[in-house]
Formats: C-alpha cells, structure tokens, sequence
C-alpha cells in the first residue's frame, strides 16, 4: 500500500495493484503532471493528475463489481471520465 496525501490532515491508502494499473493508465493516455484532472475523475481537487488517477483506480477496484475490473473495463470507464481533449 502506498499513501496518497490530498491535503495535510487526509490521505488515502492505494494497493499495489491499482498504483500499477494507474501508472499504466497515465502512461496510456499521456496524462502529465499538474491539476484540474482531479475535477473530472471526481476526486479531491487537491490532488495533482497522477495521484488523482491512482485514487480514482482504488475507488474503481473497491466499489465496482469483481466482474467489472479487468483492465479494459477500468481503461473505458476511466476515457469516459475524461475531459473531450484528451479522450482518444
């Protein structure tokens, strides 16, 4: 598990797994660093783009159904959540 801050008092713990799915998702769609991604993902806004991917892949892994995480399912939900420029 590694934390996440998304302020001084917050933080949040993100498995391995979806750390790795994560980076492979920013490297997938070229996110770089920075913010305002946070704001589309539906994460604190507080969180710089990589760190609000890799939140927004452990909330995916803990609340969708275990049928609905192969990486295909997680890499369409997650161009669906992005803003049109980046989408492709």
């Amino acid at each position: 598990m590694v934390a996440v801050h998304y302020d001084r008092l917050h933080q949040v713990w993100v498995s391995k797994r979806a750390y790795g799915i994560a980076d492979w998702l920013i490297h997938q769609y070229e996110i770089q660093p920075g913010s305002g991604l946070a704001y589309h993902l539906k994460v604190p806004r507080s969180l710089n783009n990589h760190d609000a991917v890799r939140m927004w892949v452990q909330y995916q892994i803990r609340t969708r159904p275990p049928v609905f995480q192969t990486l295909g399912d997680l890499r369409k939900a997650f161009a669906a959540m992005l803003p049109a420029n980046h989408a492709a």
